[in-house]
Formats: structure tokens, sequence, C-alpha cells
């Protein structure tokens, strides 16, 4: 487990009469600090999350912790071992393969939606930038193709204008977040994942929502491709 900066959760500015936070506000709070924290990979997979230490790490009590943990085991972040105690959760070659397996589709789908609906100016923006990246070679950083990346995905599933779509591939995206990290990171990606946006979005120029489609179920089988060769 690393060690941040991070202020303790239960430490609050002083105040003529401070009012001491309730268990659902702190156990809500543990939550959404534990779970950045383990999809930013402060803590490793498999990596034992004790109640004390986290009790410690966060500063409240075992109780918003424990509460907190059994929300992060629903999310399938954490693995509750009885008599044993809780760990970060490891993702295996199946949860991978099933995962990507319905991304795939979701992503492909909310393509066909979105690809009508796309302003050429919007495109030429998103073309500008991955060239911009393309054009820096080596000097290209995989946070540079990550965040654009993560910025296009969530503009086509703005256009796609599926409310159920788009929460079912956030829970999809979160799940997979850690090893998606991996891909990004891997040697040769980030010009790879470059071109793969770029001709999504030459596609969507033309227009030819067939071929976009296509495209974009193509890149996400590619960087699943890439996380099997990792986890081996």
């Amino acid at each position: 487990m690393k060690t941040t900066g991070r202020a303790a959760i239960g430490a609050r500015a002083s105040s003529p009469a401070p009012s001491k936070p309730s268990r659902t506000y702190l156990a809500g709070t543990v939550y959404e600090a534990l779970r950045r924290d383990i999809l930013d990979r402060e803590f490793v997979p498999g990596e034992p999350l004790t109640e004390q230490d986290l009790s410690r790490r966060y500063g409240v009590s075992r109780t918003p912790v424990r509460e907190a943990l059994a929300k992060l085991e629903r999310d399938r972040l954490v693995r509750v071992v009885p008599k044993k105690g809780a760990f970060v959760r490891s993702i295996s070659h199946d949860d991978v393969r099933e995962l990507y397996q319905i991304r795939e589709a979701l992503e492909a789908l909310a393509m066909r939606l979105a690809a009508p609906r796309f302003e050429r100016e919007e495109l030429q923006g998103f073309e500008a930038r991955f060239r911009d990246i393309k054009a820096r070679g080596a000097k290209a950083t995989p946070a540079d193709v990550r965040a654009l990346g993560e910025e296009f995905h969530g503009v086509v599933l703005k256009r796609a204008g599926n409310a159920r779509l788009l929460e079912a591939l956030e829970e999809i995206r979160e799940q997979i977040r850690p090893v998606w990290t991996m891909a990004v990171l891997a040697p040769r990606r980030v010009q790879g994942l470059v071109h793969e946006h770029l001709s999504i979005i030459e596609a969507l120029k033309r227009p030819d929502a067939r071929r976009a489609e296509r495209l974009m179920a193509r890149h996400v089988r590619r960087v699943r491709d890439t996380i099997f060769r990792l986890l081996d």
C-alpha cells in the first residue's frame, strides 16, 4: 500500500460548533476515497485491506470502513474471504474476456447511435489533437493519449443519447480500469491507439457509420488482446 499525504476523512476545519459526521456520511466518504485509491492503483491487486490500516489511513473508526468494504465487494473491486479478511480483487483472464465481450458490443452500439449526430467541426477538433500526439512520436506519453481517448469515448456516449447504455459502459469501464491502464502503458501502444482513433474519426467524417462501428469494435478487441499479453 502506498502512503499518501491525503488528509484524514474524519478531520474537519475548526468551527464554533462542529457537528459530528453521521456514520452513513463517513461510510460513503470512505467508500469514494478507497474506490478511487484502488482504481488509481494506490493498492495493488491481491493486497490485503485491513480495517485497522484503513481506519488509520482515512481517520475514521472501523465501522464506516467495514461498510465501505462491503459496498466495494458488491462493486467487484474487493474480495472478502471469510476468516481471512478483505483483499483488492485481482482481475482474471475470464473476467477480461467476459467484460470485453460486453464492452465490444456496447461500444459498437454507441458508435452506431452516435455517428449521425457528430458535427464535422467536432471531429476535426479531435483529429487535430490526435495528430498532434502522433507528431510527437516517441515523446508522446500514455497520459496524453489516455486523456484524449477517454474524452473521445465520452463524447461518443453523449452523442449516442442513451442513458442506460452510458450507465452500463461506465460500470464496465470502472471494472477494467486497472488493467486498461496497463494496456495504455504497453510498449508502442501509444501510437497504435492514436492510429486507431484517427481511423475511426476518418470513417465518421466520410460519413461511413458502418465502418466507424466496425473500427470501434476492432479497437476494443486490440485493447483486450494487449491486456491478455500483459497478463500472461
